[in-house]
């Protein structure tokens, strides 16, 4: 009967570098499985025979482990270290590897994990187990050598992540606001689109309200007008003062008054930070050659967003290379009659954020080039009750697109699309017959108040 593996570690304040550099030869890979302060390393020979288990708790014995890396690194026997791309909690031992000039490799955790059962017949995973599973990985295949980020990519990145925080809490405040007109004003929605207007906050900030705002009409509609600057149709105007003296909504009582007060107060405050935000990132978009190549088919934030997240294009081989990267690939799980549906999805292994602003990118794409909306039209799935099939569709078609971009290639729709197969005259004028963005396209343009400009990337 095959004995079962078991798996033993040591302090790494106990280990002897002496005693282990006689057992190595030439090479050793370290494998770290990397947590928030329990770290686990297994100190293996260039074959992935693992001769020591370490564990350490980082940061205290972390200079400790940095000296075992030292120890092997003074004795040529060239250390690889070999980790997880865990989120930023291996950053800070990465960046100390790297500036004893150590080799750092970053190994796939999908891999690991399918190397699991392999490496001892049990699909469990564990610390230790990880360590072990990495060790044999980086003899079998070396992984992504991983380097420090430039000082602009850094920049780009920390704006970014700016970004997405101040976005969750302006969708936050957004979703109570529209909980609160449902209840007390349910006719401004219809009149006003509270999500890409901005009049409204004005007019809501200083009356709280429908019942204020018919008791003071013609201070409320002047509030209007010059919120607007004046590009609200008067008609449209009255229909809210009129909405306001006959709204079927629940009269509101002072502290309700005063949490819609503060609803408007805090959407209107991000929305001004997500605006200033967004000309500091058009700014880095527009310094880089490559990024605004990008930023003319899908804007700045989306650019930014590819490179803080994924970086250049140019570092990818081909399309297929950066569609993977971003999550777009598909796979399709069907086994017997189990739990597979023998459908295709997208794997979405990449970031969420840039997949987040390519599908925007895509509906205003679609909107705005007659190719791309032909073509999207003509999806199977566009009949269907989600829409959003043929949406990723287009993603997956303009990532290929953008490959090509970010080497100096005009964007085409009519190279993208087999414009023989779309019935275009349907969809578009008789003189439309191809599409090329020459420039940026308004909805990145700086959004008026009172007029009806495209949503938030």
């Amino acid at each position: 009967m095959k004995r079962k593996r078991t798996y033993g570690s040591v302090d790494v304040e106990k280990v002897d570098v002496l005693a282990i550099v006689q057992l190595l030869t030439v090479g050793c890979i370290v494998a770290v499985d990397v947590a928030k302060s329990k770290f686990v390393a297994a100190l293996a020979t260039a074959t992935g025979e693992v001769l020591r288990i370490l564990r350490f708790e980082h940061p205290r014995q972390t200079r400790a482990f940095l000296g075992v890396i030292e120890g092997l690194h003074a004795n040529k026997l060239e250390p690889r270290v070999v980790m997880e791309p865990t989120g930023t909690y291996g950053d800070s031992l990465r960046h100390q590897c790297h500036a004893r000039g150590v080799r750092v490799e970053m190994m796939s955790p999908k891999h690991t994990h399918d190397f699991a059962e392999v490496l001892d017949g049990v699909p469990s995973m564990h610390d230790l187990k990880a360590t072990v599973a990495l060790a044999q990985l980086a003899r079998l295949r070396p992984g992504k050598v991983w380097t420090p980020d430039a000082a602009d990519k850094r920049e780009l990145r920390a704006l970014m992540d700016r970004r997405w925080p101040m976005l969750q809490t302006q969708a936050l405040y957004f979703g109570h606001l529209e909980g609160m007109l449902a209840r007390h004003w349910p006719e401004l929605d219809g009149l006003v689109k509270v999500h890409v207007q901005r009049s409204w906050m004005a007019l809501l900030q200083q009356y709280p309200g429908p019942h204020l705002v018919a008791a003071s009409s013609k201070a409320a509609a002047a509030t209007l007008r010059k919120a607007s600057q004046g590009k609200l149709a008067a008609a449209c105007i009255e229909s809210v003062i009129d909405s306001a003296r006959t709204t079927l909504g629940v009269p509101m009582v002072g502290e309700e008054e005063r949490r819609l007060r503060f609803l408007v107060e805090q959407i209107e405050r991000e929305t001004r930070g997500l605006d200033a935000l967004d000309d500091e990132i058009a700014k880095h978009v527009h310094r880089d050659p490559v990024m605004s190549l990008l930023a003319v088919v899908v804007g700045p934030t989306c650019a930014a967003a590819i490179f803080s997240y994924l970086g250049s294009p140019l570092a990818y081989a081909n399309g297929r290379a950066l569609e993977k990267a971003i999550g777009l690939n598909l796979k399709v799980k069907s086994s017997g009659t189990g739990n597979g549906d023998g459908k295709l999805h997208i794997t979405k292994r990449g970031p969420a954020q840039v997949r987040q602003l390519l599908y925007l990118a895509v509906l205003r794409l679609v909107q705005r080039d007659p190719i791309v909306a032909a073509w999207y039209r003509a999806r199977s799935s566009y009949g269907d009750k989600n829409k959003q099939r043929a949406v990723v569709a287009v993603m997956r078609k303009l990532t290929h697109a953008l490959w090509h971009v970010a080497r100096g290639s005009q964007f085409d729709a009519s190279k993208l699309f087999d414009v023989r197969r779309l019935k275009l005259s349907e969809t578009t004028p008789a003189s439309s017959t191809t599409s090329s963005v020459q420039a940026p396209s308004p909805p990145f343009k700086r959004r008026q108040q009172g007029g009806a400009p495209q949503a938030r990337a």
